[in-house]
Order: structure tokens, then C-alpha cells, then sequence
């Protein structure tokens, strides 16, 4: 069956024209000669595709297009008009059309066009049931607990979820700031866009602004091809900027006027683009210190710090850690195949016992997905745990990494005493750039106000 098609065209011969060309092609088309009849058609029935000329003797095509917005329509847009420029390209665009046609065009031109905004649709219908299903088999916003300070936690979480305002999520790393994300989308009703992970951590200071506004060919060497951003990407979803302290301070002011704006100009491009995208962030950072030490600006804090969620450590939470084991345990379990292991009342005493200071709940997961593994019966019990877990009261055994890490928090806070917090001669003392010092601080948690270590 074909698409269900409104042609909005005053020029008579060509509305009935289009109508036989597409209903021969197996199109169900409904027209209308005016805007008038279109908004009443499209107050009564859903379409697949509008075909609109710009110019109407009664309405401004463009004005359709806005109330098919206003409508919550789905059906894809192809502009036709007999006045092209670059202007009405661009507005035409910015108001939610899919495509745009320059009169006079052939019929075959036209078949083409509507078939690439078909093919366009149903890529977008399987992927929500692919994104779907995905969710039914897990869905990764299934926050678990039982403590006060979560069910606190998640209760606003539900409350802004809804809203249109900015989110900024903290904790310490491996609190679960990504889920709450992944919960504020799959809670809002931005649900049926996409939530568009970003770790700003993880880009060269160098890229970050072309991966968030995108750039167009031959913007700079190496360009090859346009890059559409992540701001468009998210599109009437959600984009998480995760280790948002990590943001270059030269690309703060553009986040900043992309948030005041909701407008981008990718680089190289002259024309800024709208953008409906609603921005989460995180970080794990003491953002307020670092406003006080210039390394980020205020007015971005104001601007994604509307609501403030804070995620407590799982140390603070400890009667979360039942419900936590059997779910993360059931996950693992389901991952490699195998029915769910019960966990003996002994080793969930020591599970709860140790504080899971590195990791949080990123740690709990992967000590038990090790247990997983390991284990070739039906229940885990308190000879399965390590012993050096068993005999340090619960507490977990230490990786190479985590023991150079430990090593290094010890040795960087003894010269810090050393020097009464002095930055300067620390770094000089360590051997290390006072940038590097500023890292190695930040990744170890330190505090900001080092006289008192």
C-alpha cells in the first residue's frame, strides 16, 4: 500500500496533475486549493506526506508547516515553489520540511522526491522499534533502590523529567549519572527522539566543537565531509554531555549561546542552524571551585545548572546494596546464559560491608560480573569471594591500577602538606607542569582547598 499523501496547491492544473500522477502510483491523495482546506483536512486526518506550494492565495505555506508542528505530525514535508532563493530554502527547513522543489519540475522528479521522504519514514519507524526493543530486552534507566536519598533522587527526577529546562547531574564517577540521564529522557516527552551520549572527556580539545555543532566540507584540513554535530543528532531528544567540567574554556561561550539561542553555526558554515535539543550534563567535578579558579564560566553553570540532581555515593547508601546485587547479578547471569545465582546471606554480609569507595556502583558491577564468571553452581557463597576479600572485612581486592592510584593520592597529598598547598612549588617538587598537577588532583578527588590535607 502506498503513502497517504496531501497536495496544498492553488494552481489548479497542477494540483490535479499531482493527484493523478501519485494516485497512479498507488499513492492514496487527498488536495486542497487553499490553506484554509488544508488546516481543516489536517485537523481531521493523520498523513504520511504534504506536498505544499510556499505561495497560497489565502495562507503562507510556511505557516502549514508550523501548524503540523503544533499538530505533533509526523508526516514528512516537500516544499514546492516557484520563488526559490536561498532564504526560503532555509526557512522552509528551519520549519520542519523534509525536502524542497523549484517549479516548474517533471513528474518523474517529483515520483523521486516523494519515494526518498517514504524510504526516509520507515527508516525512522524501524529504527523506534528497534530502539523499542532494545528497551524491552533492558532498559538501562531501570534505577534500583531501596535508600531514602534515591527514592529523594528519583521523585525529582520524575518531576523534571517532563520540563523543557536544562539538567545538570553530579557524583562521584561510577554513581550511576548516565542511568538518571537515560531515566529524565525515557521519562520526558522527548521519549521517541534519541538520547545522544557524549563524553566530552574523551575528544581532543581540538574536536569538541565540531562533534557538538558539527562543520561542513572543507571547513578545515581533513574536513573530507560535513559532520552534522551531536546537537543535531539529538534533535527533538536529548543530548547528555557527561564529564562536562572537561569542556574547553574556548568552547564554553558557543555551548553557552547554543543553549540562550537554540541556535548552532557549525564551522565553516555562514547560516545558524535552530536546534531543538534539550541538554542534560554531568560531571563529577566541584564546578562551583571551578568557577572560582576561571576555569569555567559562571554564566554556562547558571545556564545547565536550572535543576541540580546529586547522586550520593554508594557508601551513603549502603541498604541499596541488596536490591543492587540481585539485579546486576540477574543482568550478568542473563549476559552469559545462565539462570540467576542466589547470593548467601554471607556474602551479601560482606558485599555491604566494604565501601566501595573506587567504583560505586561501576565497582559492585564488575566484582560481581567476576563472581559470574567464576562461579560453577547454582548459589554464590562465602568461600567463592577472594580471601583477601574475606579477610579484610569486606574489603575489595586491589587492582595493579588501583594500588599505583592509592600510591600517587598518598605521595601527591604528603607534598602538598609539604609546601602548605602551594601549586606552584608542588608541581616543581613533583617534577610535573602545574597543568598536570591540576589532572592528577581532579582524577584523585582531591579537594580544591589543599592547606587543609
Amino acid at each position: 500500500m502506498g503513502e497517504k499523501i496531501l497536495v496544498i496547491e492553488d494552481e489548479e492544473s497542477l494540483r490535479r496533475n499531482l493527484e493523478t500522477c501519485l494516485g497512479e502510483l498507488g499513492h492514496r491523495v487527498s488536495s486542497a486549493a487553499c490553506g484554509k482546506d488544508a488546516v481543516s483536512l489536517l485537523h481531521r486526518e493523520q498523513f504520511d506526506i504534504v506536498i505544499t506550494d510556499i505561495r497560497l492565495g489565502d495562507m503562507d505555506g510556511l505557516d502549514i508547516l508550523k501548524r503540523l508542528s503544533s499538530l505533533s505530525s509526523q508526516a514528512g514535508v516537500l516544499v514546492m515553489t516557484a520563488y526559490g532563493s536561498l532564504d526560503s530554502a532555509v526557512e522552509a527547513f528551519r520549519s520542519g520540511a523534509h525536502d524542497y522543489i523549484l517549479k516548474p519540475f517533471s513528474l518523474d522528479e517529483i515520483e523521486q522526491r516523494v519515494k526518498n521522504i517514504a524510504s526516509n519514514r520507515n527508516l525512522q519507524r524501524q529504527n523506534a522499534l528497534l530502539r523499542q526493543e532494545i528497551q524491552q530486552r533492558h532498559n538501562p534507566s531501570d534505577l534500583v533502590y531501596e535508600s531514602q536519598s534515591m527514592k529523594d533522587t528519583y521523585d525529582l527526577v520524575c518531576r523534571v523529567a517532563t520540563l523543557r529546562n536544562n539538567v545538570l547531574i553530579t557524583g562521584e564517577s561510577g554513581t550511576g549519572k548516565e542511568l538518571v540521564a537515560r531515566a529524565i529522557h525515557e521519562l520526558s516527552g522527548r521519549q521517541a527522539g534519541l538520547l545522544v551520549p557524549l563524553n566530552v572527556s574523551a575528544i581532543p580539545d581540538t574536536l569538541v566543537e565540531s562533534y557538538l555543532f558539527g562543520h561542513c566540507k572543507g571547513a578545515f584540513t581533513g574536513a573530507e565531509r560535513s559532520r552534522p554535530g551531536v546537537f543535531r543528532a539529538a534533535e527533538k531528544g536529548t543530548l547528555f554531555l557527561d564529564e562536562i567540567g572537561e569542556l574547553p574554556l574556548h568552547v564554553q561561550p558557543k555551548l553557552l549561546r547554543a543553549l540562550e539561542e537554540k541556535e548552532i553555526t557549525p564551522i565553516g558554515c555562514d547560516l545558524p542552524t535552530k536546534v531543538d535539543t534539550r541538554i542534560v550534563a554531568a560531571t563529577h567535578r566541584d564546578l562551583d571551585a571551578m568557577v572560582q579558579a576561571g576555569s569555567f564560566r559562571q554564566d554556562l553553570l547558571l545556564r545547565l545548572n536550572v535543576v541540580r540532581i546529586h547522586i550520593p555515593p554508594l557508601r551513603e547508601r549502603i541498604e541499596d546494596i541488596p536490591a543492587l546485587v540481585t539485579h546486576l547479578i540477574k543482568h550478568h547471569c542473563a549476559n552469559f546464559g545462565r539462570p540467576p545465582l542466589r547470593i548467601e546471606p554471607e556474602v551479601m554480609h560482606h558485599l555491604m560491608a566494604c565501601s566501595w569507595e573506587l567504583g560505586n556502583v561501576r565497582e559492585l558491577s564488575n566484582f560481581l560480573e567476576r563472581l559470574v564468571i567464576m562461579s560453577d553452581r547454582d548459589t554464590v557463597r562465602e568461600d567463592d569471594l577472594p580471601k583477601t576479600f574475606r579477610t579484610q572485612g569486606g574489603k575489595c581486592p586491589l587492582h595493579l591500577k588501583e594500588v599505583v592510584s592509592r600510591a600517587e593520592h598518598r605521595h601527591i597529598v604528603s607534598v602538598l602538606r609539604s609546601v602548605n598547598g602551594n601549586r606552584e612549588r608542588a608541581a616543581c617538587a613533583l617534577g610535573i607542569s602545574l597543568a598536570t598537577l591540576y589532572r592528577h588532583v581532579d582524577r584523585l578527588g582531591l579537594k580544591e582547598g589543599w592547606t587543609d590535607l
